[in-house]
Order: structure tokens, then C-alpha cells, then sequence
């Protein structure tokens, strides 16, 4: 069980690591350094068009809605983090419509790891790296909040996790069709 934990929370770790590096300032950053209205609201959008390639290609592997991660509890505004829960394994066959899906979208598979608790995807569209992990995943590595914290849940479940950030200052990051 620690191993399924270890590897989610590794891959969690490289799709933020690679979210921090770099990137354009964005233009319309106020005087004072912050993010203006514009910049939050082309957060927004994009971060609104990865939630949407998370719900069809979740829809497209016949899985139950995935439950988002609120943005407030999140590191970035430029952060979608999504979980469906199974309660068994999810079905391989399905899970392949899902990654199809991503990949549809225009999401490209850059990585793929396999091992007896799980399988996981690394998949790149526009600056935004997304990770989707299928199979028995740690509570522990997706949760956020101090309400989590607190609470100290951190029980394995089955089901799919979706990490996901990238540049939301990118003009060319756009909204899907």
C-alpha cells in the first residue's frame, strides 16, 4: 500500500514541479505585481476547459462524475484537480476510452507508468501537464485543505485522480472545441 502512495504522490510532484518552472509574465499584471481581472478571468477559462476535457473523457469511459477540487483549495489558479470514485477497480477497457479521449481533446500522452495498484498517464496540451492515474490511489495524495489535514483520511480508495497545471497567463492556452 505505502508503494501506491509513494508513486501517486510522485506523480503529483512532477506535474507541479513542472507547473512552477517558468512561463510568460502575464501582461496584464498590475503595478504592485499581482494578477489583474483579466488575467484571473483568462485563468478561469482555461482552467474551465481542462475541467471539461476531464468530464468528457470520464463520460466517455462510462465513469460517474468527477468531483473537482475547489479552486480555493488549491496552490494555483492555474490547478484542476479531479477524483471519480469506483469502489473496485477501475476496468481497464474503460479506462482506454478515457485516455482516447483526453487524447481527442488534444491532450499527447508524453509518459505512461504501470504497477499492480495503478497505471498513470502524463499528458501535455498547450503548456498544461495533466496526470491521470487509474486503480487504487491514496486518499492522502490528492487530498488538500486543513479539513483533510484534520481529519487525517488518508485510506486508499479506487477510482481515477486528475492532476492538472499549466501557464493560465498563455494566450495560445485556449479553450477546447
Amino acid at each position: 500500500m505505502r508503494r501506491v502512495g509513494t508513486a501517486a504522490a510522485v506523480i503529483v510532484a512532477a506535474v507541479m514541479l513542472a507547473a512552477c518552472g517558468g512561463g510568460e509574465r502575464d501582461s496584464g499584471a498590475d503595478a504592485e505585481g499581482g494578477h489583474s481581472a483579466v488575467a484571473a478571468d483568462r485563468a478561469a477559462v482555461i482552467r474551465e476547459a481542462v475541467r471539461d476535457d476531464i468530464r468528457a473523457a470520464v463520460a466517455a469511459g462510462d465513469f460517474g462524475p468527477p468531483r473537482f477540487i475547489a479552486a480555493k483549495e488549491l496552490l494555483s489558479p492555474c490547478e484542476v484537480s479531479a477524483v471519480v470514485r469506483g469502489g473496485t477497480k477501475p476496468d481497464p477497457e474503460a479506462v482506454a476510452k478515457v485516455v482516447t479521449r483526453l487524447k481527442n481533446r488534444g491532450w499527447g500522452k508524453t509518459r505512461q507508468h504501470s504497477s499492480a495498484a495503478d497505471e498513470g498517464w502524463s499528458l501535455e496540451k498547450k503548456g498544461w501537464m495533466l496526470t491521470f492515474v487509474s486503480g487504487t490511489v491514496s486518499e492522502k495524495a490528492v487530498a488538500f485543505g486543513p479539513d483533510v489535514e484534520r481529519q487525517g483520511r488518508a485510506k486508499p480508495f479506487e477510482g481515477l485522480v486528475f492532476r492538472g497545471a499549466g501557464p493560465c497567463s498563455t494566450p495560445s492556452a485556449t479553450a477546447s472545441p
